[in-house]
């Protein structure tokens, strides 16, 4: 057998041994577990009234190796705010590991999805693995987005001006009446023109769950730019588990305040800031198709580096 389901009493320590040595940042067998932790025991899919596939669920499986370590690892799964009908799925392969070993295991994960009822399922893929892409894309996958991530040192920087009439400052710190409304509805009007957005915006309470409450989330990492009270633009930052790098998650503008700079010099605001706390290296994730922001972030020092492709195989039938 090439591949079995996941088991939670032993495969830990290797998981993140496997996922260290192929993401963006290490992590552990205790922060595994401790995800895992805070999802449901047991999952409960069910279809709404139109036929689309909703609730939660998951499937974990991995390949092992001949020395206790595994060489891939894929899962599938499902949130209870992710678009009804969707599933989304991850395969992860060691160096050198052979597309030949891969496939079968996105296989299973398209078997999964079918037979729980989804009607899309969503995928990713590292840059590094164009042979899987090509095959997957043979078998019906289309490219939906090509995400690159950067990094940048907070090291000197310009000042940091906001263009005349607006005020900078945090969610933590604010004049603006309902701020954590306001900037939910910021962000459900300006993830529609964002080309690396693929899902949807969960409803008010999972969002601000996730985005101010989440894991590394801080109120005083979520820097505004506000005008006579209202938030028209925001740049948020989540802590990592090393202190010294921080994940830009998430930088928008409302379209009456764009062309004006404004990105650039929230982005640069919350730098000093940033660096005022301690952090020296700032990283995020783009769409290649966002050039405002890609130009924005170039500007600022970002050096880019692999990316992941964004995957979707429409599933009819099921």
């Amino acid at each position: 057998m090439t591949y079995r389901p996941f088991q939670p009493s032993t495969d830990y320590p290797p998981l993140a041994g496997l996922l260290s040595a192929t993401g963006a940042r290490p992590v552990t067998a205790e922060e595994l577990r401790a995800q895992d932790a805070r999802l449901p025991p047991s999952g409960s899919l069910f279809s709404t009234s139109d036929g689309l596939l909703t609730g939660y669920g998951r499937i974990r499986l991995v390949t092992p190796g001949a020395d206790g370590e595994l060489l891939a690892f894929a899962t599938a799964w499902r949130a209870p705010w992710t678009p009804p009908g969707d599933v989304a799925s991850l395969v992860v392969g060691s160096a050198g590991l052979a597309t030949a070993r891969l496939l079968p295991l996105a296989d299973a994960l398209e078997q999964w999805a079918r037979g729980a009822g989804a009607r899309r399922l969503l995928g990713e893929l590292p840059d590094d693995r164009a042979d899987l892409l090509r095959l997957l894309v043979a078998r019906g996958h289309r490219i939906d987005a090509h995400v690159r991530s950067a990094s940048a040192r907070l090291g000197a920087l310009p000042p940091a001006a906001p263009p005349p009439g607006i005020r900078f400052g945090t969610l933590a710190a604010t004049s603006a009446p309902r701020p954590a409304l306001q900037l939910y509805q910021l962000y459900r009007e300006t993830l529609d023109d964002n080309p690396g957005f693929v899902d949807a915006l969960p409803d008010f309470d999972r969002w601000y769950a996730e985005v101010v409450a989440g894991d590394g989330c801080r109120p005083d990492w979520v820097f505004t730019a506000e005008f006579a009270g209202r938030i028209v633009g925001v740049n948020a930052v989540r802590a990592t588990d090393d202190q010294l790098t921080c994940h830009v998650d998430y930088t928008g503008v409302l379209r009456p305040w764009r062309s004006r700079g404004l990105a650039r010099a929230l982005k640069l605001h919350a730098a000093h800031r940033l660096a005022a706390h301690g952090v020296r290296t700032a990283r995020t994730e783009v769409e290649a198709g966002n050039l405002p922001m890609i130009a924005v972030n170039t500007a600022l020092g970002y050096r880019w580096e692999t990316g992941h492709h964004r995957l979707v195989k429409d599933l009819p039938g099921s």
